[in-house]
C-alpha cells in the first residue's frame, strides 16, 4: 500500500557539508547539490544493489549529466506525515 502522507525531509549538517565537498568534485555548486539530494530523497527509487544500509533505506536517482545520487535516511512515521533525516549522500558517475 502506497502512503499518501507528506514527506518532511531534512539533512544533517555533517551530511550536507560532505555532500557539498563531493558535489564540488563533480562541478556542482551548493544549490545544485542540495536540490539533487532532496529530489533523490523525495522522488528517488529504492536502491537494489549498491550502497545499501542495514538499518535505513537507500534511495537512488540518476541525473542526465551521468551522475547518480544515493541518499540514506531513516523514516519516522507519524499520523499526518513521514519525517526523513538524510544521514548520508553519495555521488557517483554512471548508473546503478
Amino acid at each position: 500500500m502506497v502512503s499518501l502522507k507528506k514527506k518532511i525531509i531534512d539533512i544533517e549538517v555533517h551530511a550536507l557539508f560532505r555532500a557539498l565537498e563531493r558535489g564540488s568534485e563533480f562541478g556542482l555548486n551548493y544549490y545544485e547539490t542540495k536540490d539533487r539530494a532532496f529530489k533523490t530523497a523525495k522522488l528517488g527509487k529504492l536502491a537494489k544493489r549498491k550502497h545499501l544500509s542495514r538499518k535505513n533505506r537507500t534511495y537512488y536517482r540518476y541525473f542526465k549529466d551521468n551522475l547518480s545520487f544515493y541518499v540514506i535516511y531513516p523514516e519516522e512515521e507519524f499520523e499526518e506525515y513521514i519525517k526523513c533525516l538524510i544521514k548520508t549522500v553519495i555521488i557517483e558517475k554512471g548508473r546503478e
